[in-house]
Protein backbone atom coordinates (compact mmCIF):
# COMPACT_ATOMS: atom_id res chain seq x y z
CA UNK A 1 0.00 0.00 0.00
CA UNK A 2 2.94 2.57 0.82
CA UNK A 3 4.37 1.90 -2.30
CA UNK A 4 1.16 2.81 -4.58
CA UNK A 5 0.61 5.56 -2.31
CA UNK A 6 4.38 6.86 -3.36
CA UNK A 7 3.68 5.73 -6.96
CA UNK A 8 0.54 7.68 -7.01
CA UNK A 9 1.91 11.06 -5.46
CA UNK A 10 5.27 10.55 -8.34
CA UNK A 11 2.74 10.24 -10.87
CA UNK A 12 2.07 13.75 -13.02
CA UNK A 13 -0.83 16.19 -11.98
CA UNK A 14 -1.18 17.95 -15.48
CA UNK A 15 -2.30 21.29 -16.13
CA UNK A 16 -4.36 22.83 -19.06
CA UNK A 17 -0.70 24.29 -19.90
CA UNK A 18 1.10 21.30 -19.74
CA UNK A 19 -0.91 18.77 -21.21
CA UNK A 20 -0.29 17.58 -24.48
CA UNK A 21 -2.80 18.57 -27.38
CA UNK A 22 -3.10 15.33 -29.80
CA UNK A 23 -2.89 18.11 -32.78
CA UNK A 24 0.42 19.13 -31.79
CA UNK A 25 1.91 15.99 -33.13
CA UNK A 26 -0.18 15.46 -36.45
CA UNK A 27 -3.89 14.74 -36.75
CA UNK A 28 -5.00 13.00 -34.04
CA UNK A 29 -8.02 13.11 -31.51
CA UNK A 30 -6.49 11.10 -28.42
CA UNK A 31 -4.15 12.50 -25.71
CA UNK A 32 -2.77 9.75 -23.50
CA UNK A 33 0.37 11.03 -21.90
CA UNK A 34 0.43 8.49 -19.39
CA UNK A 35 0.11 5.42 -22.30
CA UNK A 36 -3.10 4.13 -20.30
CA UNK A 37 -4.54 2.73 -23.81
CA UNK A 38 -2.72 0.06 -25.85
CA UNK A 39 -2.06 1.45 -29.53
CA UNK A 40 -4.53 -0.85 -31.06
CA UNK A 41 -7.24 1.32 -28.93
CA UNK A 42 -5.90 4.76 -29.84
CA UNK A 43 -5.78 3.72 -33.39
CA UNK A 44 -9.66 2.86 -33.26
CA UNK A 45 -10.53 6.20 -31.11
CA UNK A 46 -8.75 8.21 -33.50
CA UNK A 47 -10.67 6.75 -36.66
CA UNK A 48 -13.65 6.97 -34.78
CA UNK A 49 -13.33 10.57 -34.26
CA UNK A 50 -12.04 11.35 -37.85
CA UNK A 51 -15.24 9.66 -39.98
CA UNK A 52 -17.28 11.30 -37.60
CA UNK A 53 -15.65 14.81 -38.10
CA UNK A 54 -15.57 13.79 -42.01
CA UNK A 55 -19.48 12.82 -41.86
CA UNK A 56 -21.26 15.57 -39.59
CA UNK A 57 -17.94 18.34 -38.93
CA UNK A 58 -18.54 17.45 -35.27
CA UNK A 59 -15.23 17.23 -33.97
CA UNK A 60 -13.97 14.99 -30.30
CA UNK A 61 -11.53 15.31 -27.85
CA UNK A 62 -10.53 12.10 -26.29
CA UNK A 63 -7.98 12.73 -22.83
CA UNK A 64 -7.53 10.11 -20.29
CA UNK A 65 -4.50 10.58 -17.71
CA UNK A 66 -3.63 9.69 -14.33
CA UNK A 67 -4.12 12.55 -12.38
CA UNK A 68 -4.84 16.26 -12.15
CA UNK A 69 -4.22 16.81 -8.37
CA UNK A 70 -6.37 18.07 -6.39
CA UNK A 71 -8.14 19.66 -8.98
CA UNK A 72 -11.91 19.35 -9.88
CA UNK A 73 -12.58 17.37 -13.20
CA UNK A 74 -15.22 19.45 -14.65
CA UNK A 75 -14.00 22.70 -14.03
CA UNK A 76 -10.71 21.40 -15.42
CA UNK A 77 -12.25 19.96 -18.01
CA UNK A 78 -14.58 22.96 -19.54
CA UNK A 79 -10.98 25.32 -18.78
CA UNK A 80 -9.72 22.57 -21.43
CA UNK A 81 -12.38 22.41 -24.05
CA UNK A 82 -11.64 26.29 -24.20
CA UNK A 83 -7.67 26.29 -24.17
CA UNK A 84 -7.71 23.82 -27.28
CA UNK A 85 -10.31 25.57 -29.02
CA UNK A 86 -12.41 22.20 -30.07
CA UNK A 87 -14.76 22.22 -32.33
CA UNK A 88 -15.66 24.98 -35.53
CA UNK A 89 -14.90 28.08 -33.90
CA UNK A 90 -18.58 29.66 -35.59
CA UNK A 91 -20.66 26.30 -34.44
CA UNK A 92 -19.05 25.59 -31.50
CA UNK A 93 -19.71 21.76 -32.39
CA UNK A 94 -16.53 20.21 -30.09
CA UNK A 95 -16.69 17.13 -27.68
CA UNK A 96 -14.15 16.03 -25.14
CA UNK A 97 -14.35 12.77 -23.06
CA UNK A 98 -12.24 13.88 -20.24
CA UNK A 99 -11.29 10.91 -17.85
CA UNK A 100 -8.96 11.03 -14.69
CA UNK A 101 -8.00 8.00 -13.16
CA UNK A 102 -6.83 8.88 -9.34
CA UNK A 103 -10.28 10.46 -9.27
CA UNK A 104 -12.33 7.93 -11.22
CA UNK A 105 -14.43 10.45 -13.15
CA UNK A 106 -15.06 10.79 -16.76
CA UNK A 107 -16.54 14.20 -17.82
CA UNK A 108 -18.43 14.71 -21.38
CA UNK A 109 -17.59 18.24 -21.93
CA UNK A 110 -20.33 19.53 -25.15
CA UNK A 111 -19.57 22.92 -26.65
CA UNK A 112 -23.15 25.02 -27.21
CA UNK A 113 -23.96 23.92 -30.58
CA UNK A 114 -23.82 19.97 -29.12
CA UNK A 115 -25.83 20.70 -26.67
CA UNK A 116 -29.72 20.37 -28.19
CA UNK A 117 -28.04 17.08 -29.82
CA UNK A 118 -26.21 15.45 -26.98
CA UNK A 119 -28.06 17.09 -23.65
CA UNK A 120 -26.90 16.74 -20.36
CA UNK A 121 -29.00 13.42 -19.63
CA UNK A 122 -27.79 11.76 -23.13
CA UNK A 123 -24.39 12.28 -22.08
CA UNK A 124 -24.76 10.92 -18.50
CA UNK A 125 -26.62 7.67 -19.86
CA UNK A 126 -23.92 7.02 -22.55
CA UNK A 127 -21.34 7.45 -19.86
CA UNK A 128 -23.03 4.85 -17.63
CA UNK A 129 -24.24 2.24 -20.42
CA UNK A 130 -21.49 2.29 -22.33
CA UNK A 131 -18.16 3.51 -20.54
CA UNK A 132 -18.32 2.97 -16.54
CA UNK A 133 -18.82 -1.04 -16.60
CA UNK A 134 -15.62 -1.37 -18.69
CA UNK A 135 -13.70 1.07 -16.64
CA UNK A 136 -14.75 -1.34 -13.39
CA UNK A 137 -13.18 -3.55 -15.03
CA UNK A 138 -9.90 -1.96 -15.64
CA UNK A 139 -10.60 -2.10 -19.79
CA UNK A 140 -10.18 1.60 -20.48
CA UNK A 141 -9.93 1.35 -24.07
CA UNK A 142 -12.86 -0.81 -24.54
CA UNK A 143 -15.07 1.75 -22.78
CA UNK A 144 -13.91 4.84 -24.37
CA UNK A 145 -14.33 2.72 -28.10
CA UNK A 146 -17.93 1.84 -27.00
CA UNK A 147 -19.05 5.45 -25.79
CA UNK A 148 -17.25 6.98 -28.81
CA UNK A 149 -19.24 4.53 -31.39
CA UNK A 150 -22.52 5.05 -29.38
CA UNK A 151 -21.73 9.01 -29.74
CA UNK A 152 -20.90 8.57 -33.12
CA UNK A 153 -24.07 6.86 -34.17
CA UNK A 154 -25.97 9.64 -32.00
CA UNK A 155 -24.50 12.58 -34.26
CA UNK A 156 -24.40 10.61 -37.80
CA UNK A 157 -28.11 10.68 -37.90
CA UNK A 158 -28.77 13.02 -40.60
CA UNK A 159 -31.48 14.48 -39.02
CA UNK A 160 -29.17 15.98 -36.74
CA UNK A 161 -26.43 16.83 -38.61
CA UNK A 162 -27.91 20.63 -39.69
CA UNK A 163 -28.20 21.07 -35.97
CA UNK A 164 -24.92 20.27 -35.62
CA UNK A 165 -23.62 22.45 -38.46
CA UNK A 166 -25.91 25.15 -37.47
CA UNK A 167 -24.79 27.83 -34.80
CA UNK A 168 -25.43 26.54 -31.65
CA UNK A 169 -26.93 29.25 -28.60
CA UNK A 170 -26.05 28.62 -25.14
CA UNK A 171 -28.38 26.77 -23.06
CA UNK A 172 -30.56 28.56 -20.05
CA UNK A 173 -30.25 26.88 -16.67
CA UNK A 174 -32.48 26.65 -13.89
CA UNK A 175 -30.87 27.33 -10.84
CA UNK A 176 -31.12 24.02 -8.53
CA UNK A 177 -32.06 21.97 -11.17
CA UNK A 178 -28.97 19.50 -11.23
CA UNK A 179 -27.93 18.60 -14.95
CA UNK A 180 -31.24 19.17 -15.90
CA UNK A 181 -32.59 15.66 -14.95
CA UNK A 182 -35.74 17.24 -13.02
CA UNK A 183 -36.90 18.57 -15.65
CA UNK A 184 -35.77 16.09 -18.12
CA UNK A 185 -37.85 13.80 -15.92
CA UNK A 186 -41.09 15.81 -16.76
CA UNK A 187 -40.91 16.18 -20.59
CA UNK A 188 -39.93 12.49 -20.54
CA UNK A 189 -43.79 11.72 -18.77
CA UNK A 190 -45.72 14.45 -20.65
CA UNK A 191 -43.43 13.11 -24.02
CA UNK A 192 -44.69 9.64 -23.24
CA UNK A 193 -48.64 10.84 -22.52
CA UNK A 194 -48.36 12.86 -25.63
CA UNK A 195 -47.13 9.40 -27.45
CA UNK A 196 -49.96 7.24 -26.50
CA UNK A 197 -52.52 9.70 -27.72
CA UNK A 198 -50.71 10.47 -31.28
CA UNK A 199 -50.76 6.57 -31.84
CA UNK A 200 -54.39 6.87 -31.05
CA UNK A 201 -55.29 9.13 -33.54
CA UNK A 202 -53.13 8.20 -36.22
CA UNK A 203 -54.48 4.38 -35.81
CA UNK A 204 -57.84 6.09 -36.51
CA UNK A 205 -57.13 9.13 -38.77
CA UNK A 206 -58.88 9.85 -41.70
CA UNK A 207 -55.70 11.01 -43.22
CA UNK A 208 -54.26 9.63 -46.13
CA UNK A 209 -51.80 6.71 -44.92
CA UNK A 210 -48.52 7.64 -45.95
CA UNK A 211 -49.31 11.24 -44.30
CA UNK A 212 -49.89 9.16 -41.04
CA UNK A 213 -46.68 7.22 -42.09
CA UNK A 214 -44.87 10.07 -41.68
CA UNK A 215 -46.11 11.87 -39.09
CA UNK A 216 -45.38 8.90 -37.37
CA UNK A 217 -41.47 9.01 -38.12
CA UNK A 218 -41.51 11.97 -37.49
CA UNK A 219 -42.22 11.44 -33.50
CA UNK A 220 -40.09 8.13 -34.02
CA UNK A 221 -36.83 10.56 -33.91
CA UNK A 222 -37.43 12.77 -31.35
CA UNK A 223 -37.96 9.49 -29.05
CA UNK A 224 -34.63 8.68 -29.79
CA UNK A 225 -33.64 12.02 -28.14
CA UNK A 226 -36.24 12.17 -25.80
CA UNK A 227 -36.43 8.78 -24.52
CA UNK A 228 -32.94 7.19 -25.40
CA UNK A 229 -31.70 4.78 -24.04
CA UNK A 230 -33.92 2.93 -21.76
CA UNK A 231 -37.83 4.27 -22.44
CA UNK A 232 -36.47 4.38 -25.93
CA UNK A 233 -35.94 0.47 -26.34
CA UNK A 234 -39.16 0.04 -24.84
CA UNK A 235 -41.38 1.94 -27.49
CA UNK A 236 -38.72 1.02 -30.43
CA UNK A 237 -40.68 -2.05 -31.19
CA UNK A 238 -44.54 -0.41 -30.67
CA UNK A 239 -43.48 1.85 -32.99
CA UNK A 240 -41.83 0.43 -35.38
CA UNK A 241 -44.54 -2.23 -35.80
CA UNK A 242 -47.00 0.88 -35.90
CA UNK A 243 -45.33 1.83 -38.75
CA UNK A 244 -44.83 -1.29 -40.66
CA UNK A 245 -48.85 -1.52 -40.31
CA UNK A 246 -48.79 1.89 -41.85
CA UNK A 247 -46.97 1.21 -44.53
CA UNK A 248 -48.11 -1.92 -45.73
CA UNK A 249 -52.02 -1.40 -45.23
CA UNK A 250 -53.91 -1.91 -48.05
CA UNK A 251 -54.49 1.36 -50.10
CA UNK A 252 -56.99 1.92 -53.01
CA UNK A 253 -56.72 3.84 -56.01
CA UNK A 254 -58.02 7.56 -56.45
CA UNK A 255 -59.58 6.93 -59.84
CA UNK A 256 -61.26 3.76 -59.81
CA UNK A 257 -61.42 2.88 -56.58
CA UNK A 258 -60.38 -0.82 -56.93
CA UNK A 259 -57.74 -1.67 -54.30
CA UNK A 260 -53.83 -2.04 -54.78
CA UNK A 261 -51.16 -4.49 -54.35
CA UNK A 262 -47.65 -3.57 -53.68
CA UNK A 263 -44.34 -4.79 -56.32
CA UNK A 264 -41.78 -6.40 -55.06
CA UNK A 265 -38.51 -4.30 -55.15
CA UNK A 266 -37.31 -5.92 -58.01
CA UNK A 267 -40.59 -5.32 -60.21
CA UNK A 268 -41.13 -1.96 -59.14
CA UNK A 269 -38.10 -0.77 -60.86
CA UNK A 270 -39.54 -0.70 -64.11
CA UNK A 271 -42.06 2.16 -62.81
CA UNK A 272 -39.54 4.07 -61.58
CA UNK A 273 -37.10 6.66 -63.00
CA UNK A 274 -33.51 6.28 -63.27
CA UNK A 275 -32.70 8.31 -60.71
CA UNK A 276 -34.91 6.85 -58.42
CA UNK A 277 -33.45 3.23 -58.97
CA UNK A 278 -30.45 4.54 -58.32
CA UNK A 279 -31.01 5.70 -55.27
CA UNK A 280 -32.56 2.64 -54.30
CA UNK A 281 -29.26 1.30 -55.07
CA UNK A 282 -27.50 3.29 -53.15
CA UNK A 283 -30.32 2.55 -49.78
CA UNK A 284 -31.00 6.47 -49.82
CA UNK A 285 -34.52 6.37 -50.65
CA UNK A 286 -36.91 2.76 -50.29
CA UNK A 287 -39.67 3.77 -52.72
CA UNK A 288 -43.01 1.31 -52.79
CA UNK A 289 -45.15 1.32 -55.71
CA UNK A 290 -48.74 -0.03 -55.75
CA UNK A 291 -51.29 -0.78 -58.69
CA UNK A 292 -54.33 -1.67 -59.40
CA UNK A 293 -54.93 -4.97 -61.36
CA UNK A 294 -55.70 -3.04 -64.80
CA UNK A 295 -52.87 -0.68 -63.77
CA UNK A 296 -54.99 2.43 -64.19
CA UNK A 297 -54.15 3.48 -60.98
CA UNK A 298 -50.22 3.88 -59.85
CA UNK A 299 -49.06 5.12 -56.90
CA UNK A 300 -45.34 5.89 -56.00
CA UNK A 301 -44.37 6.67 -52.39
CA UNK A 302 -40.93 7.47 -51.34
CA UNK A 303 -39.34 6.65 -47.46
CA UNK A 304 -36.26 8.35 -47.47
CA UNK A 305 -33.96 6.43 -45.26
CA UNK A 306 -32.16 8.35 -41.99
CA UNK A 307 -28.79 7.17 -42.29
CA UNK A 308 -28.02 7.43 -45.73
CA UNK A 309 -24.30 9.45 -46.47
CA UNK A 310 -25.87 10.59 -50.19
CA UNK A 311 -27.87 14.34 -50.17
CA UNK A 312 -29.37 15.52 -52.99
CA UNK A 313 -27.90 16.63 -56.22
CA UNK A 314 -27.54 20.34 -57.38
CA UNK A 315 -28.67 19.58 -60.39
CA UNK A 316 -30.80 16.00 -60.66
CA UNK A 317 -32.15 16.37 -57.30
CA UNK A 318 -31.97 13.39 -56.70
CA UNK A 319 -30.53 12.03 -53.57
CA UNK A 320 -26.97 10.55 -55.04
CA UNK A 321 -24.72 13.38 -54.27
CA UNK A 322 -22.20 12.37 -52.14
CA UNK A 323 -18.38 13.23 -51.18
CA UNK A 324 -15.96 10.91 -53.35
CA UNK A 325 -12.81 12.10 -52.57
CA UNK A 326 -10.70 13.71 -50.73
CA UNK A 327 -6.58 15.36 -51.75
CA UNK A 328 -4.32 17.48 -49.90
CA UNK A 329 -2.47 19.50 -51.98
CA UNK A 330 -0.26 21.06 -49.42
CA UNK A 331 0.61 19.90 -46.25
CA UNK A 332 0.36 22.87 -43.68
CA UNK A 333 3.54 23.60 -41.24
CA UNK A 334 4.04 25.76 -39.12
CA UNK A 335 5.21 28.48 -41.14
CA UNK A 336 2.19 28.44 -43.92
CA UNK A 337 -0.94 26.87 -44.12
CA UNK A 338 -2.05 23.84 -46.18
CA UNK A 339 -4.98 23.09 -49.13
CA UNK A 340 -6.50 19.85 -49.89
CA UNK A 341 -9.23 18.82 -53.18
CA UNK A 342 -12.86 17.74 -51.64
CA UNK A 343 -14.74 16.32 -54.42
CA UNK A 344 -18.47 15.86 -54.48
CA UNK A 345 -19.69 13.58 -56.82
CA UNK A 346 -23.85 12.42 -58.02
CA UNK A 347 -24.08 9.00 -58.78
CA UNK A 348 -27.03 9.17 -60.95
CA UNK A 349 -25.81 12.37 -63.64
CA UNK A 350 -22.37 12.52 -62.72
CA UNK A 351 -22.42 15.49 -61.58
CA UNK A 352 -19.14 16.84 -59.92
CA UNK A 353 -18.21 19.39 -57.54
CA UNK A 354 -14.83 20.29 -56.61
CA UNK A 355 -13.69 22.72 -53.89
CA UNK A 356 -10.42 23.82 -52.52
CA UNK A 357 -10.20 23.62 -48.45
CA UNK A 358 -7.48 25.65 -46.52
CA UNK A 359 -5.84 23.82 -44.08
CA UNK A 360 -5.03 25.73 -40.74
CA UNK A 361 -1.39 26.25 -39.79
CA UNK A 362 0.14 23.88 -37.19
CA UNK A 363 0.36 25.20 -34.02
CA UNK A 364 3.12 25.24 -31.19
CA UNK A 365 1.82 25.63 -27.60
CA UNK A 366 3.61 25.28 -23.87
CA UNK A 367 2.10 21.98 -24.34
CA UNK A 368 -2.03 21.83 -24.49
CA UNK A 369 -2.18 25.22 -27.26
CA UNK A 370 -4.25 25.05 -30.27
CA UNK A 371 -6.98 24.53 -31.73
CA UNK A 372 -9.36 21.99 -33.59
CA UNK A 373 -9.37 22.18 -37.27
CA UNK A 374 -11.84 20.67 -39.96
CA UNK A 375 -11.92 17.31 -41.67
CA UNK A 376 -9.13 15.98 -39.08
CA UNK A 377 -6.54 18.64 -39.72
CA UNK A 378 -3.50 19.31 -37.62
CA UNK A 379 -5.00 22.19 -35.38
CA UNK A 380 -8.06 22.52 -33.51
CA UNK A 381 -10.70 25.45 -34.89
CA UNK A 382 -11.71 27.45 -32.14
CA UNK A 383 -14.66 26.49 -30.67
CA UNK A 384 -16.35 26.39 -27.09
CA UNK A 385 -18.12 25.04 -23.73
CA UNK A 386 -20.16 26.89 -21.63
CA UNK A 387 -20.13 24.02 -19.17
CA UNK A 388 -22.34 21.74 -20.74
CA UNK A 389 -22.41 17.84 -20.92
CA UNK A 390 -22.18 15.68 -17.61
CA UNK A 391 -19.85 13.03 -15.56
CA UNK A 392 -19.63 9.55 -14.73
CA UNK A 393 -17.77 7.81 -11.73
CA UNK A 394 -16.64 4.28 -11.83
Amino acid sequence: MLMLAVAAMAQTAYTIENLPNPKDNGSGYVSDPDGILNAQDRSTLNALCSQLEQNSTAQVAIVIVNSIGQENPKDFATRLFNHWGIGQADVDNGLLVFSVMDQRRTEFETGYGLEGVLPDVICYRIGMQELVPYFREGNYGAGLIAATQRIKETLENPETIEEIRSSGQPRQMIDGVPDGLVWYAVIDTLFVLFLIIWLIYTNYSKQELYDRYMMVRKVHSWIFILLFPLPYALFYPLLSRHLKKLRNQPRYGRKTGAIMHKLHEVEDDRYLELGQVVEEHLGSVDYDVWITEDEEDILILPYKKRWSKYKACPKCQFRTYALSDTNVLRNATYSHSGKKEVIHTCKNCNYRNRRIVVIPKKTRSSGGGGSFGGGGGSSFGGGSSGGGGAGVSW
